[in-house]
């Protein structure tokens, strides 16, 4: 079975949303006009250069490639002599793998497109976004540039290639797999052997929904002053999930419903009481993932090479271009740094070869990805624990 996101009977879902930690009915479009919209409006004939790339680029090349899930040129940050030390989130175990390899998955990024073809496109999208994020990266580190602010152009490059990054994961496919498949089986729940059936979206959800996201998510980073941090000793480390959101000390990101707590028999009580409201809103389900959105955090990090640490701060305020941090303080920041990295990875985590202590850093037991507030359903309890199976399909197939 595949979701489809059409509203059919059943409890309305309320979904927090990732971004802005808002509330939002399952799969609609909360975002609004974006800065491409408004560009767009503003300069029409913006469409007609897009329309004619679409037109005039082939969809067949990267199709059947491997596809960089994080994107190669980060990796290489990390490596010596083009290998990483990984070590898979679950087990622990860890392995040397060449970057060429690393984090890959065929075909990640491809879609099918209107003309039922397999299409490859959206991986060279993603390449340019690469290139734009990497020549200002590349501009931070140079020891021959003096650190000066991003400038809007800068800012923008950056924005995009963070927005792409919490968007583009196999944690994220997973999380809109397990979206859609309690949708559609919450939807059909009087449905004989509902129970018995995993409902699989398409890939191509995940990537519609990537698509659509992206360009407002990116606002969120948009603008924020930027504070390069370097430490004397090659600590840091990285993962499939690389960009750090920090939220407010002792603030619980989750933004629960008044009838989160209620339970199975409070919710067939309440929507059996006369009330029009109570009964369209007694049996509403929270959906929610575990990691805070984006919009929510105070500051981002995003560890660029063993030594260096890119922070984006609050908005409007005015930050250090740059902070060195030697000895304890340089070891204290690596360690809270490299814990929630390991914390927040879902398939691997990696480090250069050579790193001191990143073979016998603890790994702390996978937790879920999605959880749902619904009285204590079988279906909630599938979901309030680590993923299984723990990898997402792609395009009909099992991960390979």
């Amino acid at each position: 079975m595949k979701s489809t996101g059409h509203a059919v009977s059943g409890p309305p879902l309320r979904f927090e949303d990732e971004m802005t930690g808002n509330h939002n009915d399952w799969w609609t479009d909360p975002y609004g006009p974006s800065w491409v919209d408004k560009m767009i409006a503003a300069d029409p004939t913006v469409l007609d250069e897009i329309n004619e790339w679409w037109q005039n680029t082939s969809h067949v090349p990267m199709v059947g490639s491997r596809h960089h899930t994080v994107p190669r040129f980060y990796l290489e940050r990390f490596a010596a002599a083009g290998q990483l030390w990984m070590r898979d989130r679950v087990t622990g175990v860890g392995r040397t793998e060449s970057i060429s390899r690393a984090g890959t998955i065929r075909d990640f990024y491809t879609f099918i497109n209107l003309d039922g073809e397999k299409d490859g496109r959206l991986e060279r999208i993603l390449s340019d976004v690469e290139n734009g994020a990497k020549s200002v990266f590349d501009r931070l580190l140079s020891p021959f540039q003096r650190l000066r602010p991003l400038d809007e152009n800068e800012s923008m490059r950056v924005a995009l290639f963070i927005a792409f990054q919490v968007l583009r994961t196999p944690r994220q496919r997973r999380e809109t797999e397990l979206m859609g498949d309690y949708l559609v089986r919450t939807q059909h729940r009087h449905v004989p052997g509902i129970d018995q059936v995993r409902a699989v979206p398409d890939p191509n959800f995940h990537l519609d929904y990537m698509t659509k996201a992206v360009v407002k998510l990116s606002e969120v980073f948009y603008g924020r002053p930027t504070t390069l941090v370097t430490i004397d000793q090659p600590l840091f480390i990285t993962c499939d999930e690389p960009i750090i959101l920090v939220t407010h000390e002792g603030r619980s990101h989750i933004r629960h419903l008044p009838t989160c707590g209620n339970t199975a028999k409070q919710r067939k009580k309440d929507a059996r009481k006369p009330s029009r409201n109570r009964r369209r809103n007694a049996d509403t389900i929270h959906v929610y993932p575990t990691r805070p959105g984006a919009a929510q955090a105070v500051e981002v990090g995003l560890p660029l090479t063993p030594q260096t640490l890119l922070v984006l701060g609050p908005r409007g305020e005015n930050g250090l271009l740059h902070r060195a941090l030697i000895g304890a303080d340089a070891v204290a920041l690596a360690d809270d740094v490299n814990q929630r990295l390991i914390a927040q990875a879902y398939d691997w985590v990696a480090a250069n070869p050579s790193h001191l202590t990143f073979r016998e850093l603890p790994f702390p037991e996978p937790g879920p990805i999605i959880q749902v507030c619904d009285g204590g359903t079988g279906m909630s309890r599938d979901l309030n624990q680590s993923p299984s199976p723990r990898r997402p399909s792609l395009l009909g197939r099992d991960r390979r």
